[in-house]
């Protein structure tokens, strides 16, 4: 039988949780920047359940890397190796895996039965700096995944509970419908903001090299990332991610997704990060070059189609629309009637705000508007 007094812990705590999901679901439906919503988050739930360490992370839907962290308490050379055992090794409680369970939340010790050793993660970045359990979650929204969460205490802390680990799991599906319209909003905004009447952007070439450092940049690259070196992880984490992909690719064979991704610039323009392997280098002196160019609409479509929530059979719908097909020729390969057509093209063309195949096609296909620093517009 539970004493009395622990009743009543039990139940002011019990109170205590629900006043967080609450603060939490308010700071997820007002408007503010991605890192700006994950950073006052974190805030409220560090007030309840305390940590010693976090990094709240933006994905691309579509492949899972890293496009933005907001992170207290962690080294850059930790990060990197946490972000190269996420895509490089096989360990528990990846962020893929905890996506696809029905708890969008775990932690590390119930994970492994109190055997944190288990975990190449812990043994490799935790143990060594004097840290213990972790607490990971996803976010999700409209069937996609917007970002993550690995929250961790040092070993003389306890392991999180699994009361604080349910906590988490129903703050996600608030962070996650937060972090999607926050990104929608933005994307909304470049839509309908007056083009700037500025010279084309031209592509940037980086070359990094195994240990991270950068051995050669072009100053397009520059502008729109920075130095690499930057303690504050927020563009640069996702170089790292997609030279860490294309290692995997070339010397592993691994036949996963190819390395690239989308990102938001310093300027705000959305650019595509491709990487690729360099052949004939030194023993020992492997190497990466990144190609870094301004994102079409087409690039970057199929997150605009997951942000405005559409389904598999509108997006189906959508592509078909765009290769021009006539109404006819596409019900006839979706095996559908054409009435059942036309309610997935109305439902399409009202969520994406648009009225025709043209501005479907303008919508989708044109180059972004490019926003630059107000230093360069001088």
């Amino acid at each position: 039988m539970v004493p009395a007094r622990m009743m009543d812990v039990m139940s002011r705590r019990s109170v205590a949780r629900g006043g967080l999901q609450e603060r939490v679901r308010r700071v997820c439906v007002r408007a503010q920047e991605p890192l700006e919503l994950l950073e006052n988050v974190a805030s409220e739930v560090h007030a309840e359940i305390p940590y010693d360490a976090s990094g709240w992370m933006i994905v691309d839907p579509d492949t899972m890397l890293i496009t933005g962290i907001y992170a207290e308490n962690v080294e850059r050379e930790r990060n990197l190796a946490l972000v190269e055992c996420e895509l490089a090794e096989d360990d528990v409680n990846k962020f893929w895996e905890i996506a696809s369970r029905e708890s969008p939340a775990a932690s590390l010790s119930s994970s492994t039965d109190g055997d944190l050793r288990r975990s190449v993660r812990w043994r490799r970045c935790y143990e060594p700096a004097g840290y213990g359990d972790e607490l990971r979650a996803v976010f999700a929204s409209a069937g996609a995944v917007w970002g993550n969460v690995c929250i961790s205490r040092l070993s003389e802390r306890q392991d999180f509970s699994p009361d604080e680990v349910d906590v988490v799991a129903r703050l996600a599906p608030h962070i996650g419908s937060g972090i999607r319209a926050c990104i929608l909003l933005a994307e909304t905004a470049d839509r309908h903001r007056p083009a700037g009447g500025g010279t084309e952007s031209q592509p940037g070439l980086m070359v990094v090299a195994d240990d991270g450092s950068v051995e050669s940049m072009t100053p397009e690259a520059a502008r729109w990332v920075g130095s690499v070196e930057d303690e504050a992880l927020d563009t640069s984490i996702v170089l790292h991610e997609v030279v860490h992909r294309a290692r995997a690719l070339a010397d592993d064979g691994d036949a996963g997704p190819p390395a690239c991704a989308h990102v938001r610039a310093r300027s705000g323009e959305w650019i595509v990060v491709r990487g690729a392997r360099l052949a004939d280098r030194p023993a020992g002196r492997g190497g990466t070059a990144l190609v870094l160019e301004p994102a079409r609409r087409s690039d970057i479509a199929p997150m605009l189609l997951r942000l405005h929530q559409l389904t598999r059979r509108e997006q189906e719908v959508t592509q078909l629309l765009l290769l021009g097909m006539a109404t006819g020729e596409i019900a006839h390969r979706l095996w559908i009637t054409p009435e059942t057509l036309r309610g997935h093209v109305k439902a399409v063309f009202a969520k994406l705000g648009v009225g025709s195949r043209p501005e479907l096609a303008a919508l989708l296909s044109a180059q972004p508007v490019v926003r630059v620093p107000a230093a360069v517009r001088r």
